[in-house]
């Protein structure tokens, strides 16, 4: 696990750098809201039309040489764009393609990286801490990558944060090359998953947890997330600033997130996951309906702190509610799904979010998303309320045995006894 952590924090931090410097390129060189839009559609697109068919792919594939390959690909496409950054291209659409290979690596990555996290933490049981430590490295990342960045293209330039990203990636294949794994036997994977991406996204749908999860993270996806890809256009348009600016407002919500995920990784079992998930989109509604009115740095800095807090303890607890749902011939979909729902709208949203800015403004934009996530909120706690044991989940609600055949026709409505259980 050490291995795992330290290769994967040096990674993620690579990650931040590039992507931070991506957004200021597309922006430095188009000066387009709109076109950050597009770009932050493009590298999450992949999660919501490969979503069907990268969880399936998971779990009947070896996924540690699995994800040693995703990696390598991810540092040679950083590499790629770093040459082309050194060589000054400017033409936009090049980059924008880039994204797009960056953003399929990625549906892939991270499902295959969470199912794999499952087989190095063999104690169902210390899931919940795993997924904090792995949310920790990743916001810590979020944290301290934009700060990185904006230093980078302060004093450098975008290609140098690129490289910085490819050797990165380098970290956690050696992390994962030297780690000692145990063997997986992929037939007896290969017998389970037998069902099509349509016919096991059905199934799933039939776990009442799913249900009410999944459409949750497509909200906040859909109006919590577009800021981040927003913020080059936020830092000029609020506060006359310029890279150091968009660095430090990118680091406070990493900030927030980092403390949230610190404190995740403590919590064993699942009691603290349902609290958060009863109060945190919430919280992240009035968080991002302040932002969009403040026009003072340091209390900005205070509303994206707690915005990125907010989606952490979002996004964990139920990623951790989810795969507690079901048997680990299953995860990987479940994982997919909760892919598909949270990252793979979000670009559905930053593309809406970038086109309505240039017509309403920023401030109207974020109100409007901010207002969208409390009414939500409200009606998630409504239910949970009427149905508190909703998210109980202590035994999973599809096992290893729960396959269905190829031929299989199965809807929420029409779950096997085994499903209901």
């Amino acid at each position: 696990m050490r291995l795992y952590a330290l290769g994967h924090g040096l990674s993620v931090i690579g990650t931040w750098v590039q992507a931070t410097a991506l957004s200021w390129l597309v922006f430095r060189l188009t000066g387009s809201i709109f076109m950050l839009g597009v770009m932050g559609f493009l590298l999450q697109i992949p999660f919501l039309l490969l979503g069907p068919f990268t969880g399936r792919i998971v779990d009947r594939m070896p996924k540690l040489k699995l994800l040693i390959g995703i990696d390598i690909a991810l540092s040679s496409l950083a590499f790629t764009s770093a040459v082309m950054a050194w060589l000054d291209v400017r033409n936009v659409w090049l980059y924008l393609a880039a994204a797009v290979l960056h953003g399929s690596l990625n549906a892939f990555e991270m499902p295959t990286r969470q199912s794999l996290l499952a087989t190095i933490v063999e104690d169902r049981a210390l899931m919940p801490s795993a997924l904090g430590v792995s949310a920790t490295l990743f916001n810590g990342g979020r944290m301290v990558g934009p700060a990185i960045a904006g230093l980078a293209l302060h004093y450098f330039s975008e290609g140098w944060c690129f490289l910085f990203n490819a050797l990165s990636n380098l970290a956690i294949i050696a992390a994962l090359l030297a780690m000692k794994i145990p063997a997986e036997d992929t037939s007896t994977q290969r017998r389970r998953v037998e069902a099509g991406p349509w016919s096991s996204i059905a199934t799933l749908w039939s776990v009442p947890a799913i249900r009410t999860l999944v459409p949750l993270m497509a909200v906040i996806g859909l109006f919590g997330v577009p800021y981040i890809h927003l913020m080059p256009s936020i830092a000029t348009a609020f506060f006359k600033g310029q890279a150091s600016t968009f660095g430090l407002l990118m680091s406070a919500a990493g900030f927030g997130a980092l403390v949230a995920a610190f404190y995740l990784s403590m919590q064993r079992g699942t009691d603290s996951q349902r609290l958060l998930i009863a109060w945190a989109p919430l919280a992240l509604g009035v968080a991002l309906t302040l932002f969009a009115a403040s026009r003072t740095l340091a209390l900005s800095m205070l509303f994206l702190s707690l915005i990125g807090a907010s989606i952490m303890c979002c996004a964990n607890s139920v990623n951790v509610m989810l795969q507690q749902s079901v048997g680990d011939a299953w995860r990987g979909r479940a994982i997919g799904l909760y892919a598909m729902s949270f990252q793979g709208v979000a670009p559905v949203g930053t593309l809406l979010a970038g086109a309505l800015a240039s017509h309403v403004g920023l401030t109207a934009t974020l109100t409007m998303n901010g207002l969208i996530i409390i009414a939500f909120a409200l009606a998630v706690r409504q239910r949970l309320a009427k149905q508190p044991g909703l998210l109980e989940c202590s035994t999973p609600m599809l096992g290893a045995d729960d396959t269905i055949g190829a031929d299989a026709s199965l809807s929420p409505g029409h779950a096997t006894p085994a499903h209901r259980r």
